[in-house]
């Protein structure tokens, strides 16, 4: 028996994933510090992998991907140096915890199952 890696259950995922993706973009451009986008992208990270626990690395790729190349291709830089460093650092620090989040949210999910 095959089973679709590409599911109807992944692919409403995958509408959460650019939903949740579009929310910390916006936190990374509103944010005066760095605190907001690291916790908005470890929750909704957290929550992506909760509903995909075996393909929650697939999610959070797709996370990291599409923020990266919305940030870099849609937004205009700014002319402060030290706000275009906050939201760089904004930007890779929550495409480095849309994994960690995936991982730790899927790991919850098997161990409550499990239980």
């Amino acid at each position: 028996m095959s089973i679709s890696f590409f599911d109807r259950r992944l692919l409403i995922n995958l509408g959460l994933t650019l939903i949740s993706s579009a929310i910390i973009l916006f936190c990374i451009k509103i944010t005066p510090a760095i605190h907001l986008p690291y916790f908005v992208a470890t929750a909704l990270a957290t929550g992506l992998g909760f509903l995909e626990p075996r393909k929650g690395w697939f999610l959070a790729l797709t996370q990291a991907i599409s923020i990266f190349f919305v940030y870099t291709i849609l937004f205009p830089t700014t002319d402060s140096p030290s706000d275009r460093d906050l939201e760089n650092f904004g930007l890779y620090g929550s495409m480095i915890l849309s994994f960690v989040g995936s991982f730790i949210g899927g790991l919850l999910k098997r161990g409550l199952d499990r239980g």
